[in-house]
């Protein structure tokens, strides 16, 4: 790693903030067309000076285009940035914003090994849900992440579904559009339902789509099953949760049904893939044991579970993350 890559990532906070905060003021949304500072500060109420900064910086990182004094969407702000895109990206953004005083806190989190944050789950308020939630599914359309599994998982002879911890059910949403036989139940907490209850009701798929109230952690979850899907779970809970919640799933499918776990999975020294090994400092501030696992251990807990035919299949870029499947 040379100088100017050292430079940029130590104050890669600053673009992220330009961002974050251009996304917060609805800069983007005021870019339909190409405008003056002046003009677009008028539009999302801020200073002309203050905006012309913001708006240079944000053409500097290639985020919109300037002609003469014209700024402008480009491509990528156009479909990641724009509320009418069906790949918004603003949700996550939000979210991500969120954090920032977790990020904050991060030298003393490590001092203590103790989260910055209540680790519940983003259950305190609604606002905090809805932001949380609305980041998820936000991040998925985005990426294309559900697209992208069903080209390495074939549903068509599963017919009954079960996702824990589903939040938005963006999954089982287009799970159920593509394979029209498929049933699906959401097991989640009694405050992401609320919010996942208005998803599943604009996608149309109330009578496919059963929403189940409950914790994971302590709560019986009800049915069986031909496959579990838990997508980005096992990194908000310690090894020994994790493998009591295996077993619990277990119970939850019938013979031969399966498992598939979507989330970053580490190599065996836990620093590959990046992404994965820095997302885990955001488990450290704000979940009670969260990390992010290697193969070897989500493995461990599978089997001693009494799962067989344990196995990987790493998901193609834009995605860091993997799929780990196995079959009762």
């Amino acid at each position: 790693m040379n100088f100017a890559e050292l430079t940029r990532l130590a104050g890669g906070h600053a673009e992220a903030r330009a961002i974050q905060a251009a996304v917060e003021l609805g800069v983007f949304e005021a870019l339909g067309q190409s405008r003056d500072a002046a003009s677009v500060a008028r539009a999302v109420k801020a200073d002309p000076r203050a905006t012309e900064l913001l708006l240079d910086a944000l053409a500097a990182i290639g985020l919109l285009k300037k002609e003469s004094a014209l700024y402008g969407l480009n491509e990528t702000s156009a479909m990641y940035l724009v509320k009418r895109s069906p790949k918004y990206l603003g949700g996550m953004i939000r979210f991500d914003s969120s954090l920032w005083n977790c990020w904050g806190e991060l030298a003393q989190s490590i001092r203590s090994g103790t989260s910055a944050r209540a680790a519940d789950m983003y259950q305190n308020t609604p606002e905090e849900t809805e932001r949380f939630i609305a980041g998820m599914d936000s991040l998925v359309r985005a990426r294309g992440d559900a697209e992208i599994v069903l080209e390495k998982l074939d549903l068509s002879s599963t017919q009954t579904l079960l996702d824990i911890g589903s939040g938005p059910a963006t999954y089982p949403i287009h799970f159920c559009r593509k394979y029209p036989a498929l049933t699906a139940a959401v097991f989640d907490l009694p405050a992401t339902l609320k919010t996942t209850e208005k998803f599943v009701r604009a996608a149309e798929l109330g009578d496919r789509i059963e929403l189940i109230s409950g914790d994971y952690r302590t709560d019986e979850i009800p049915g069986e099953y031909q496959m579990v899907f838990l997508s980005n779970i096992i990194h908000g809970e310690g090894a020994e949760e994790n493998g009591r919640l295996m077993g619990k799933l277990y119970g939850c499918l019938g013979e031969g049904g399966r498992i598939v776990i979507k989330d970053h999975i580490l190599n065996e020294a836990h620093t590959h893939p990046a992404s994965g090994a820095v997302f885990a400092l955001l488990m450290l501030l704000t979940t009670e044991r969260g990390k992010c696992y290697s193969f070897t251990e989500v493995k461990g807990w599978l089997e001693s579970a009494g799962f067989h035919g344990v196995h990987e299949v790493v998901l193609p870029p834009p995605l860091t993350s993997s799929l780990v499947i196995a079959t009762k």
